[in-house]
């Protein structure tokens, strides 16, 4: 698998058509290993990104990975990361095969904020899905994937609304202060007259999260809800309020 690896790295180097990745960004936050040049680049992913045997096979072997990093002179905590870097070209990928998924790493020549021009590994994958602004965080705690797959069995009530406006106006309605039951009192009357119902069971892609407001439930408990923006089943654009609680 190592050899086979290293043939499709040598492909790339040859001219093969890497396509670029579904993000091109690598934000400041997110881990990227930046190397001296290409060639450290290549020794460290084809020598240093391995998977321990089962059942410890769930990430990267991490000792094999230091030791990679002593190696080749590649750094996980260099300076020029610290602002966003932009992928301009990617020369090689390759696969590791994990107990519950496949995760890629890909080497790039890209630069980073100030024009410096660099050449790293990033976990493709999980760059992919990391989250990029306020609302892309609270889906990947809320919603991960962006798909909500509502079932009243198991699943606390989710309002459909019928416009996005009106979920929104119900939501603006619980008061930011008072006793619990007169908050919830005007979230239902908000509810009835914007015309909000339980939710059909289905699947949501959410599209926008609007206001927020919390309710106390108990001891260390709040329902949080949220005005959202979806898409169903059907393509149909839907409002939802749904309750964003870890509780």
């Amino acid at each position: 698998m190592v050899f086979a690896a290293f043939v499709t790295m040598l492909a790339a180097m040859q001219g093969a058509n890497e396509p670029l990745p579904l993000r091109t960004d690598i934000p400041s936050d997110y881990s990227t290993v930046i190397c001296p040049d290409e060639a450290a680049a290549i020794e460290m992913l084809r020598a240093y990104y391995g998977v321990q045997p089962a059942p410890r096979n769930h990430g990267v072997d991490t000792g094999l990975f230091f030791k990679g990093l002593t190696a080749t002179g590649c750094r996980q905590d260099s300076p020029d990361a610290k602002s966003t870097i932009t992928i301009r070209e990617v020369v090689a990928r390759r696969t590791l095969r994990l107990a519950g998924e496949s995760e890629t790493h890909l080497i790039y020549r890209g630069t980073n904020a100030s024009g410096v021009q660099l050449v790293g590994i990033v976990d493709e994958t999980g760059n992919n899905r990391h989250p990029r602004n306020d609302f892309e965080r609270w889906l990947s705690e809320f919603v991960p994937g962006g798909m909500l797959s509502y079932d009243p069995a198991t699943i606390g009530t989710v309002y459909r609304c019928a416009t996005v406006d009106g979920a929104r106006a119900a939501v603006r309605a619980i008061p930011a202060k008072g006793k619990d039951t007169v908050r919830n009192a005007a979230f239902a009357k908000a509810r009835a007259a914007n015309n909000c119902r339980q939710a059909e069971e289905g699947r949501y892609r959410i599209t926008a999260r609007h206001e927020n407001r919390e309710i106390s439930c108990g001891f260390e408990c709040e329902d949080v809800w949220n005005a959202l923006a979806a898409i169903d089943e059907r393509g149909r654009t839907v409002a939802l309020i749904f309750n964003g609680s870890h509780f």
